[in-house]
């Protein structure tokens, strides 16, 4: 058997192509096409004027604890005389000890529920509907601590009644915050499924 050892063509021999002549380049397997961003979708308006209404009542909540705070002395002193009153038998010691408790328990519970409405608020901004229920629950335990505080917190007669105005007006404008979130304006935001998508800007 014999073989061809040499060749004319000083490149050595022609290799074969198995593609065809005139055949188009392969197309790539990947999309450089930068893929959608997704956005949030945007709150309504009627999303915005509860969150208003929210923020306002937390103001007032706020700004009625202060001047409680500010003026603790002459409520302590107040509630140690109605706590004597009730109860002539109590030593000294018990007297300051149920008055401060009432003092200080009704501010903390005012506070603790403005904390607890603010943490609602950030999850409603979510777009997390159920929290309104949620919030319903909050603002009927925050009406009973407004009408405690009131009781126990505002002096009788004209002096404090910018206390009482203040705590009236928190719950008030929590109220409508609520009532403004379950409006249909705001409820198609909480009840859409889908995000909006965009793609990036050169």
């Amino acid at each position: 058997m014999s073989q061809d050892w040499g060749t004319n063509d000083p490149a050595g021999p022609a290799r074969h192509d198995p593609s065809p002549p005139g055949r188009p380049q392969r197309p790539q397997l990947s999309d450089r096409t930068p893929p959608p961003i997704g956005q949030t979708l945007p709150p309504t308006g009627m999303v915005k004027a509860a969150r208003s209404l929210w923020l306002l009542s937390f103001l007032l909540g706020a700004v009625a604890i202060a001047f409680a705070y500010l003026s603790s002395d002459d409520r302590l002193e107040r509630l140690r005389e109605i706590v004597s009153e009730v109860d002539p038998a109590q030593d000294e010691a018990s007297v300051d000890a149920v008055a401060a408790l009432v003092h200080w328990g009704s501010l903390g519970a005012l506070a603790l529920i403005i904390v607890v409405e603010a943490l609602l608020l950030r999850g409603l901004m979510r777009r997390r509907g159920g929290v309104r229920w949620v919030q319903l629950v909050v603002l009927l335990l925050h009406g009973g601590a407004a009408v405690l505080a009131d009781a126990f917190l505002v002096a009788p007669g004209e002096g404090e009644m910018y206390l009482r105005w203040a705590l009236v007006a928190q719950v008030v404008l929590a109220c409508a915050a609520l009532l403004v979130s379950l409006l249909p304006g705001a409820d198609a935001w909480f009840r859409a499924k889908h995000e909006t998508y965009g793609r990036p800007r050169g």
